[in-house]
């Protein structure tokens, strides 16, 4: 019987970023897809916050922004339809989470998961098998075979030390072999239920050739102005009274598609969904002529009908829940199989690439060391649940305050609020200061959420680091990197960032080397190759032979120089802002949480201590 360390069942966004994540760390894994292509329908269409992040750290950054999808730049709320002015609008470009790396990226899903797939063809550990449907599930000790039908109708099976569902709301990893264990999604911190119409749309541009008789020739617009007259910029929340809608652009720039959906209420779902469609949205399609030039008053201008291709145009009851245990044994639940969300918040997609993000290297790490006590595993894997449950519930209440706002229905309360939210938008420095306390990186474990989460609450974990660009001080050939890299190469282990302010705070490779060998932690866990020294002083340190590298975050300036772009908001100091000043010793796990804080050796010692303690005692 064929073996192996992993088998992820589903091949979407966190199947297969979670399949990318350990076939770096080199654990062999398979994964399972039912289906032969990949669903051209965009389900999903946004990678917001550090998921994004994240995806640099599978290796499919740079094709974000290139052939996946583009800036999503503002948020608008508007009262009725996106055509009126909003009362409330965030700019979302500046990197307001410090993490040097775009913060919402409007995407085309096909594409994202045809980059993956083509990144795992060259990562020889893992094994994409498309057309595979599993069948049935055997647990055995400490393995389970799983039984899967090939596209030939074979019927085979294959070992592994762990089964992850990334197989959806309906899937059979949770449908069919963990709810007879008493696993379901269920109603959590905020039960929301609706049915929502869903479209998406492929918009063409008309042209002096094909609608000869548009009236906008005559002004001298352009095809490309004609387009963003009508489809305007960004994401937009309507509070529409009767349909409420959230409606915008995604995909690549060179492309034009829009996403547009409407809430039905409690209406029966439409006989003809796109009748229905057009119903409600060609109005938004008109605009006064006067918008354009006096020639036009009294008149009005639509968008060409025929250059509007309706892609996908279907209803869909959208829920809010979360299953009530992520785990059984050594079968876990990823992504849309583990938890659901309405659709305006744009938390799907993300909330299931951090779900894989955080178990990834805790598998790989289990992986790896031997004779694992079954009240290890179960701690590491209770841990993950607790901090994927939380970061869950803060998720969902992002994407309530949205929904809200969207939903409003009473007349005089909404009223009341747009008035408030156009008065604070007028004062200057609001609309900025607003912004930034919204999309900022709030997301932190505590010990009353997480009580089995790794991490020193007491120490200053729970917290994300932030990312910079870092330039290697003793070697001026190495081109700037993100952080990310440098920091958290070994994407399996735990890493030590040192923080140095003078040259006393540079301690020799041996004795970092010898603190790690006192403390016991094993070399599968955290070894003297995943040290990292970080020069946060302000005119650099000599490095006086110690240490044959450190680091240092780069200006904006100096990235220019080198022909680096940086992001609208580039903070050199991400990495270190949010940290004590008495910081030297940073244990970081590798998805950009902090373990622990210390301010010198002997603290140092005591929180390897209790790293070694988390993964090793009983």
């Amino acid at each position: 019987m064929e073996e192996t360390s992993v088998v992820i069942v589903g091949a979407g966004p966190s199947g297969l970023v979670l399949g990318a994540l350990l076939g770096r760390m080199n654990v062999k894994v398979v994964i399972l897809e039912k289906e032969l292509e990949v669903c051209e329908d965009p389900r999903g269409i946004v990678v917001n916050g550090d998921a994004v992040r994240i995806s640099y750290q599978v290796g499919i950054g740079d094709e974000l922004t290139k052939k996946i999808g583009s800036d999503l730049g503002s948020l608008n709320f508007h009262r009725g339809n996106f055509r009126t002015k909003p009362f409330m609008a965030f700019n979302i470009l500046p990197d307001w989470a410090g993490q040097s790396v775009s913060q919402n990226i409007a995407q085309f899903q096909p594409n994202y998961e045809r980059e993956i797939r083509n990144l795992l063809r060259t990562i020889p550990s893992c094994s994409l098998r498309i057309g595979c449907e599993v069948l049935n599930r055997v647990e055995k000790d400490n393995v389970t075979e799983i039984e899967y039908l090939t596209p030939e109708g074979d019927r085979k099976w294959i070992r592994t030390s762990w089964l992850v569902g990334a197989d959806g709301k309906r899937g059979v990893v949770r449908k069919k072999f963990l709810e007879p264990e008493g696993i379901k999604q269920v109603d959590a911190v905020w039960p929301y239920v609706g049915t929502w119409v869903a479209i998406n749309l492929e918009v063409d541009l008309p042209t002096p050739e094909t609608h000869p008789d548009f009236p906008l020739w005559d002004l001298g617009y352009t095809p490309e102005e004609v387009h963003a007259a009508f489809w305007p910029k960004g994401f937009h929340f309507c509070n529409d009274p009767v349909r409420p809608a959230v409606s915008g652009r995604f995909g690549p720039k060179h492309t034009r598609f829009w996403r547009h959906e409407y809430s039905i209420g409690m209406e029966e779902e439409p006989k003809d969904c796109v009748s229905d469609f057009w119903d409600h949205f060609l109005p938004w399609m008109v605009l006064p002529g006067s918008q354009f030039s006096n020639k036009f008053r009294g008149t009005t201008i639509s968008y060409p009908r025929d250059c509007i291709k309706v892609l996908r145009c279907r209803p869909f009851r959208f829920a809010t829940k979360v299953v009530n245990r992520w785990f059984h044994n050594t079968t876990m639940l990823i992504g849309d199989a583990a938890h659901v969300f309405p659709p305006f918040g744009g938390q799907g997609i993300a909330t299931g690439i951090r779900d894989a993000q955080a178990l990834s290297w805790r598998l790989a790490i289990l992986g790896r060391l031997q004779n694992t006590p079954i009240s290890v595993r179960e701690r590491i894997l209770t841990g993950w649940s607790q901090e994927r449950r939380h970061a869950w519930e803060i998720a969902t209440l992002a994407t309530k305050m949205n929904g809200s706002i969207v939903n409003q229905s009473t007349f005089w309360s909404g009223l009341f609020f747009r008035f408030c939210m156009r008065v604070l938008w007028a004062i200057p420095g609001v609309a900025k200061w607003r912004t930034q306390m919204t999309f900022r990186d709030k997301l932190a474990y505590n010990g009353q959420s997480c009580p089995d989460g790794f991490f020193l609450e007491e120490n200053g974990g729970g917290r994300k680091i932030g990312q910079a660009w870092l330039a290697n001080t003793t070697d001026a050939a190495v081109p700037p990197q993100l952080s990310d890299e440098v920091i958290f190469r070994d994407l399996s282990r735990l890493s030590i960032l040192v923080l140095v302010r003078t040259s006393v705070d540079i301690p020799s490779k041996s004795v970092l080397g010898d603190v790690l060998r006192i403390s016991g932690i094993p070399v599968e866990v955290l070894g003297e190759e995943n040290i990292t020294y970080l020069d946060i002083s302000k005119h650099g340190v000599p490095v006086s032979g110690k240490n044959d590298q450190i680091w240092r975050p780069c200006s904006t300036n100096e990235l220019e120089a080198k022909g680096i772009q940086p992001i609208l908001g580039y903070n050199k100091s991400a990495i270190h802002n949010n940290l004590p000043f008495s910081a030297r010793f940073v244990i970081l796990r590798p998805d950009f949480f902090i373990h622990s804080i210390a301010g010198d050796l002997d603290s140092l010692r005591r929180n390897l201590g209790r790293v070694k303690q988390y993964f090793m005692s009983s």
